[in-house]
């Protein structure tokens, strides 16, 4: 009877981590990864390129799928040794207060100069092309960055944007769940911005982190 006791106590406090090792492995409990029983690790490849995988994600992506689409950035999302930041739709379209998305935040003039007729906007496309476009690539970093080789301190990694300015800080943070943590400087519009899911590994070799808030540039002044 003791025995028994003890094996429901362990399962109790077993189920807790093993679903915590998910989040920090960045496994999407709704559709994990496949286990390889050879290595006897979850395999994290999705089998597609990026590009392939945010097409067959229009539960997540449609908002950034339309942006792609809109400026013509299609072939981007098929570059080896790369890092994506793809954006859910929740990173665009939340009206949360605390969520800060990118159409609460850079709303738009219905008449030019009138306050008055500033709204959000529903879609990127309603933003110039070349804005979409190096809003898109200042979330596509150089090099596959990932939780084997990235550092425990913050450190800049270059973005496909343009200006001197387009660095992404990235970094495992430490913390009683530990992540990668995105552009978590003083001045920045939201700090600590962390992926829902991470550590997916395309056909490129590229590796991509799912967020839920669109990461801003850094001024020249953090720079230094």
């Amino acid at each position: 009877m003791i025995k028994k006791y003890i094996r429901i106590a362990f399962a109790i406090i077993a189920f807790p981590l093993i679903f915590a090792g998910c989040e920090v492995f960045g496994l999407d409990l709704q559709e994990p990864y496949d286990y390889d029983y050879e290595a006897g690790t979850y395999d994290n490849h999705i089998n597609m390129t990026v590009w392939e995988f945010v097409q067959t994600r229009q539960d997540l992506f449609p908002i950034m799928k339309e942006a792609i689409e809109y400026a013509e950035m299609q072939n981007m999302y098929n570059e080896p040794a790369a890092t994506y930041l793809l954006l859910a739709d929740k990173a665009f379209n939340s009206t949360t207060s605390t969520d800060l998305s990118y159409f609460q935040t850079h709303k738009l003039y219905e008449r030019p100069g009138d306050e008055t007729s500033l709204y959000a906007p529903i879609s990127m496309t309603q933003y110039p092309k070349e804005q979409v476009k190096e809003f898109l690539l200042y979330h596509i970093v150089k090099g596959a960055h990932t939780w084997s080789n990235l550092p425990a301190e913050p450190k800049w990694f270059d973005s496909y944007a343009s200006a001197d300015t387009a660095k992404v800080n990235m970094y495992l943070i430490k913390d009683r769940n530990p992540n990668i943590v995105f552009n978590n400087f003083n001045g920045h519009y939201k700090p600590e911005i962390k992926p829902r899911t991470s550590n997916l590994l395309s056909t490129s070799g590229a590796y991509i982190h799912v967020v839920e808030s669109w990461i801003d540039r850094p001024t020249k002044d953090i720079l230094k």
